[in-house]
């Protein structure tokens, strides 16, 4: 027996096959892992950010007292100053956020042998066959209370009877809560929900979503499978079933990178690219690093894009279909290349800039191309050394 208190497995054992997920949601992560060695940050309203001195200046996680004030997560921590001149800005130490993690799923250990990590701080726990929805809620009442007692820290858990409403569950009642979404009361309590907080459903999705008046959970769930297949193909699908209550075709064991749509990569620099000829280095290194993550998964690219946010924080991204599949970093960034200098207008300079990978498919069977020359090495690589001395302290950040 996993857990130590077994009366509440006993006592609330259900004949009936069922399942009973629970989704534990560590509250402000970051934030509150530093708050325990520096108690004082509970007292101010306090965010974690990364270095702007790098320029990655945005807010990573923050507390309580913060969220008053509107700082979200994602905004640039001069915004978040706007908002709160008083905001106490905390760098973050990924090193103790993985020490945190590890011990909070030596915890979960205790209640399940089933357990399934989404990022480091939230985790799926699938309970004994036959377990309650009642059984559930005092377990994840438990958890949280040993969670809060050994580590210091909070979270808000969901019980339900699958994997994406007990997510939906957890971002409910913040902070320190269980909630329950059992699924006899599913069309009363979920449907009425956003889109937007149904796992898988982001920004883009939900656009457009509205713009076919889908705007609940409930309307997603009423649509005829068809039409949103017909509008979304294999995503509309997946929509349709988590809506209505089935997850089966969801594997939260599942390598994110066996299953990879595309492969992008983005740089911030300490300071603005000012010129074609330094942008280009970027666009190489960026294309050399995609292409070698393109050949460790055993994949090609039909579509290369690019990112840029200038330095007034405008963005734009631009895209274009290749004449066929390559892995061959030198044509990713010809065509990267060819996108920026087609698109770009020097009158402002870049703050970052990305490139992607996009359509992609196995490298069995493909075409061979009939224009070698675009694998020819582009005289710009040779200079990256310069560059890197340019622009000292700059990384590279896969997505």
């Amino acid at each position: 027996m996993l857990y130590c208190n077994a009366n509440i497995y006993s006592e609330h054992l259900d004949g009936r096959f069922m399942k009973t997920v629970l989704h534990c949601d560590m509250n402000n992560y970051f934030a509150s892992v530093e708050t325990l060695d520096k108690p004082s940050l509970a007292s101010v309203p306090m965010a974690v950010c990364g270095d702007p001195r790098m320029r990655h200046g945005v807010v990573l996680a923050k507390n309580e007292m913060a969220k008053l004030y509107g700082i979200t997560t994602g905004e640039s921590s001069k915004a978040a100053r706007m908002k709160c001149p008083g905001l106490v800005v905390v760098l973050p130490n990924y090193n103790k956020y993985v020490e945190y993690s590890k011990r909070t799923r030596e915890i979960f250990a205790r209640f399940s042998d089933e357990i399934h990590p989404f990022g480091i701080d939230e985790a799926w726990l699938v309970l004994p066959d036959g377990m309650s929805e009642k059984a559930g809620v005092l377990v994840a009442d438990e958890l949280r209370s040993v969670i809060r007692r050994e580590l210091g820290l909070t979270a808000s858990v969901g019980v339900s009877f699958n994997y994406v409403f007990s997510k939906l569950a957890s971002d409910m009642k913040k902070p320190d809560a269980t909630t329950s979404l059992p699924q006899d009361r599913m069309r009363d309590t979920i449907w009425d929900t956003p889109a937007t907080d149904m796992l898988f459903v982001g920004r883009v999705t939900a656009r457009e979503l509205s713009m076919l008046g889908i705007r609940t959970i409930g309307d997603i769930a009423r649509q005829k499978r068809e039409f949103l297949v017909s509008i979304f193909g294999r995503r509309g699908d997946m929509l349709w079933r988590f809506a209505n209550g089935d997850d089966s075709s969801f594997d939260p064991s599942t390598d994110r990178d066996s299953d990879i749509k595309s492969v992008t990569n983005s740089v911030t620099p300490p300071r603005d690219i000012c010129s074609a000829h330094d942008a280009s280095a970027f666009l190489y290194m960026l294309s050399t690093s995609i292409a070698s993550r393109l050949t460790r998964y055993g994949m090609k690219t039909s579509c290369v894009s690019i990112s840029v946010r200038r330095e007034d924080f405008s963005r734009y991204t631009r895209q274009r279909t290749l004449s066929h599949p390559t892995d061959d970093k030198c044509v990713i960034f010809r065509y990267a290349e060819g996108l920026l200098s087609e698109n770009h207008v020097w009158n402002k300079g870049i703050r970052s800039i990305g490139v992607g990978a996009d359509k992609l498919s196995g490298t069995h069977g493909e075409q061979l191309t009939f224009f070698p020359e675009e694998s020819i090495v582009p005289p710009v690589a040779y200079e990256l050394d310069e560059i890197s001395r340019k622009y000292r302290g700059f990384k590279l950040e896969a997505r």
